[in-house]
């Protein structure tokens, strides 16, 4: 009885760790595919606006709603 409990234990350690070690891994991944779709989005909308002030915009967009 007690050995199941320890193998269940161990095994949610594990996930645990495995878990928080791909959101460090592919967090950034995500911020880059928003940005990356704002901005071709703003370009589409916007033909005349320069690619710096959409990508100002997009980081300034994308860091408001991240830190709702």
């Amino acid at each position: 009885m007690i050995k199941k409990n320890i193998y269940y234990i161990l095994f949610l350690i594990i996930a645990f760790i495995m878990l928080y070690i791909s959101r460090i891994e592919y967090g950034s991944f995500s911020l880059d595919k928003s940005m990356k779709s704002c901005i071709i989005a703003q370009k589409k909308l916007f033909k005349d606006r320069n690619i710096e002030d959409i990508k100002i915009f997009c980081e300034n967009e994308i860091n408001k709603n991240l830190n709702k």
